[in-house]
């Protein structure tokens, strides 16, 4: 299993997003599955929110993760 990390910055809190590819058993290879995590400007971290959703893609799992995280920011800042 590999993963990987992406880091952007959205209404001042640092978003890390990660994705991990899964090993599957049938021959098409592997799916990704993502998480994510803020930082706020003070320094403050949130624990890891993972989705266990397949992605055939690493961009898309990243992707969702992405859209999860802002979802999250907007509600707590409207």
């Amino acid at each position: 299993m590999t993963s990987r990390d992406r880091t952007s910055t959205y209404k001042g809190t640092t978003v890390t997003v990660r994705w991990k590819e899964i090993k599957t058993t049938s021959s098409s290879g592997g799916v990704f599955i993502s998480s994510y995590v803020l930082t706020s400007m003070n320094g403050k971290q949130t624990e890891w929110r993972q989705f266990h959703t397949p992605f055939h893609t690493y961009d898309t799992a990243a992707a969702y993760a992405l859209a999860e995280a802002y979802r999250f920011i907007d509600l707590q800042n409207p």
